[in-house]
């Protein structure tokens, strides 16, 4: 496994001229960013430590902090799930914050390498994606558009080093999902205003296998970033594909947060949302539906679906699957 540290400080730099245009961010990086914050918030209570937040770390970036770290648009409660997450995060810095800037600052030059690997799929893809680095406690990655609609991977840094990721499976995921923003107009991983359930389940199972494709001869298990979903027999696909589809028509953005019917198929939590199912099942399922629709759609033909049809498509196999077929 390659390092990620080399792999997500070339992202800060490599691919700086990108971020840049993403987030109309200043000239000072994250870490720098990083540096001044932690500097002068170590010790502090925690309103404090949120208003130098504020300061240091989002207002030099406020579009991709409003529009794609904290959503405000489409959760108004952004705020009561940010100081909830930051609290936790602070103190996670005490065990890695000095590791923050090394990541970000190294000359590492895999990242290019990786968008290589990632254009032998797709070899319309730019080959300088618009990839913003950030400090975020409640993702690892995600694509999301600003306030004028261009998409932008956002790979959060802190994040990413507490979870260890491995990057030659992180990296074809989240490239695929901002080149299918451009591509197809699925944005937000296919979490999108106006859409069912069904489509996240689509494209955060195309994603991983498109994983699968860039670095074959891994398990399940790898690429779907969690040893318990590689271990679901694939025996119990045709209920929990009945069970999917009783909550298929769920809007996949609920800013109440009350049907919780994304999170049980798509978050992670300490705690088990459906008792006898790991967290994340949607990605298990997923995968597996791609797999299943690979039989006779091509690759770069599912990767050129818009919302509507990937959503049709998507409820075809899931009813085919759980008929056992």
């Amino acid at each position: 496994m390659k390092n990620l540290l080399g792999y997500l400080a070339t992202l800060a730099l490599t691919l700086g001229t990108a971020t840049a245009a993403a987030s109309d961010a200043p000239a000072a990086s994250i870490a720098t960013s990083f540096e001044a914050f932690w500097h002068a918030a170590q010790g502090l209570p925690f309103e404090q430590q949120e208003t130098l937040w504020d300061r240091y770390i989002e207002q030099p970036r406020q579009e991709l902090y409003d529009w794609v770290v904290w959503e405000k648009r489409d959760y108004p409660a952004w705020q009561k799930e940010k100081d909830y997450a930051l609290k936790a995060r602070f103190a996670a810095y005490a065990k890695i914050g000095d590791r923050i800037p090394a990541a970000a600052a190294s000359l590492d030059t895999a990242i290019p390498a990786q968008v290589a690997r990632f254009r032998t799929l797709f070899p319309d893809a730019p080959a300088k994606p618009a990839v913003a680095v950030v400090l975020a406690p409640d993702f690892d990655s995600r694509t999301g558009v600003l306030q004028d609609g261009t998409p932008v991977l956002a790979l959060s840094i802190d994040t990413l080093l507490l979870e260890k990721a491995d990057p030659d499976i992180l990296f074809p995921h989240e490239l695929f999902h901002l080149y299918d923003a451009r591509h197809a107009g699925i944005t937000n991983d296919g979490v999108m205003p106006g859409t069912k359930l069904t489509l996240p389940l689509f494209e955060e199972g195309l994603a991983t296998y498109v994983s699968t494709r860039v670095t074959p001869g891994r398990t399940d298990g790898e690429y779907l970033l969690q040893a318990s979903l590689g271990a679901l027999p694939a025996s119990r696909l045709p209920e929990v594909a009945r069970r999917f589809l009783a909550e298929a028509d769920a809007p996949t953005i609920d800013p109440t947060r009350r049907s919780m019917a994304f999170g049980r198929w798509f978050e992670g939590n300490d705690k088990p949302y459906q008792a006898d199912l790991p967290n994340r099942s949607g990605y298990w399922l997923g995968l597996n539906l791609i797999r299943q629709m690979a039989k006779t759609h091509g690759l770069p033909e599912m990767a050129s679906w818009g919302p509507t049809q990937a959503q049709e498509q998507t409820l075809a196999a899931l009813r085919q699957m759980a008929g056992g077929k």
